[in-house]
């Protein structure tokens, strides 16, 4: 009778799906096998789960609805004329646009209370881009602005190169304007 001694064993570990009960069958014979033809060598099994929690919410990712979506910038137009707005919410687009057409000091509700007849589209709100966290959206919001110049933003004269680069920096430290301006 020979007795090994388990400091001298190569440890090797496998992962395998565990499926059911019969998979715990199966890691005991390969393990038999694997000490019957390589002495050397102690194997072990792991067993990982088939299904990850990903998999109960199949659903998570494919919101189809536009007011539905959370963390993006949106654009807002007027039915009786050219007026604009851009806006960014962290929340739910459908909770924001509700204050927009309740809320006095929205820029949106100020134009439709100053303008009798006049209505925000407020049906067809166009996303026009998306962020992982607040300070990319306040980027993205601020740089929309800049380009499209939207007529009932009140931050639109109050936007400047020195507040991009503020929040440019806050977002991305690395970033270093240069100093001959």
């Amino acid at each position: 009778m020979s007795i090994q001694i388990k400091s001298n064993l190569k440890k090797r570990f496998i992962v395998l799906p565990y499926v059911s009960k019969k998979c715990e069958d199966f890691a005991r014979n390969l393990k038999k096998v694997i000490n019957n033809s390589f002495p050397s060598i102690e194997m072990e099994v792991a067993f990982q789960a088939t299904k990850y929690i990903a998999n109960y919410f199949p659903y998570k990712n494919k919101i189809e609805r536009p007011e539905e979506h959370a963390n993006v910038v949106y654009h807002i137009k007027c039915l009786a004329c050219d007026a604009d707005y851009i806006g960014k919410t962290k929340r739910i687009l459908i909770h924001r646009i509700k204050e927009h057409k309740k809320i006095e000091s929205s820029a949106c509700a100020a134009h439709m209370v100053t303008n009798p007849g006049h209505h925000m589209d407020f049906e067809n709100i166009n996303i026009i881009d998306q962020a992982s966290n607040d300070m990319k959206l306040k980027i993205k919001e601020l740089l929309h602005i800049i380009q499209k110049k939207p007529k009932l933003n009140k931050q639109l004269s109050s936007q400047s190169s020195y507040e991009i680069q503020t929040l440019l920096i806050q977002a991305y430290p690395q970033f270093q304007p240069s100093q001959n301006k």
